[in-house]
């Protein structure tokens, strides 16, 4: 048999360790779409359009809370009152915004 040039050599361990990383990635893709099958795994992009829309909502809510607030807070009795109405309307928006996140898609 003939000697391998330490090139040949060299060409051979990387042919194989290419052969093996394409293995493990293969390997490693069957498993994430096994992992999405199962709900397990989701697309990132997906994720980042849901907290966007999210944040969005959040943010729509918050800035209406002075117009939906401020006539009922200012015919309360006291601070303690005009609190109340707002931790009301604080905790209905947190409230609306679990629902809507524990929906299934």
């Amino acid at each position: 048999m003939p000697k391998l040039s330490i090139s040949d050599k060299t060409a051979k361990v990387s042919q194989n360790e290419a052969r093996r990383r394409k293995e493990v990635a293969l390997a490693e893709l069957r498993e994430m779409e096994r992992d999405v099958k199962k709900g397990k795994l989701i697309d990132a992009e997906k994720v980042r359009d849901t907290w966007a829309s999210v944040a969005g909502k959040l943010r729509d809510a918050v800035l209406r809370i002075p117009d939906k607030c401020a006539p009922v807070v200012i015919t309360a009795a006291d601070a303690a009152e005009a609190r109340a109405i707002l931790q009301t309307e604080c905790e209905g928006i947190l409230r609306a915004l679990h629902d809507e996140l524990s929906q299934p898609a």
